[in-house]
């Protein structure tokens, strides 16, 4: 299989990922930025992190999480729209628009 601009062979990617993603597969869980450091040493440069992503990617690793961040905001959503005030009653008005000139 050919892919344009190709960093690492196959080969060369599955044996830089071997100790992550054996590690991830016992129960361990798989941090991109931990993978990122070791790709890019091994590269010589620097790495985009969706090239990081694409390469996991490429090796049937899809389980992804949201970052503790993600989490927070979601948490910190949910809180707030149980203690949101109600609608007006006026606000909840359903049908069509209708112009009043009273």
């Amino acid at each position: 299989m050919f892919r344009h601009r190709e960093r690492f062979t196959p080969e060369r990617e599955a044996e830089l990922l071997k100790p992550f993603l054996e590690s991830a597969s016992i129960g361990g869980i798989l941090v991109v930025n931990q993978i990122k450091p070791q790709l890019e040493m091994a590269l010589g440069r620097e790495m985009a992190l969706s090239s990081v992503y694409k390469l996991l990617h490429r090796h049937n690793w899809r389980k992804l999480a949201p970052d503790k961040g993600i989490r927070k905001a979601i948490l910190w959503h949910r809180k707030t729209a149980k203690n949101s005030p109600k609608r007006s009653p006026k606000s909840a008005r359903t049908g069509p628009k209708t112009n009043r000139s009273d």
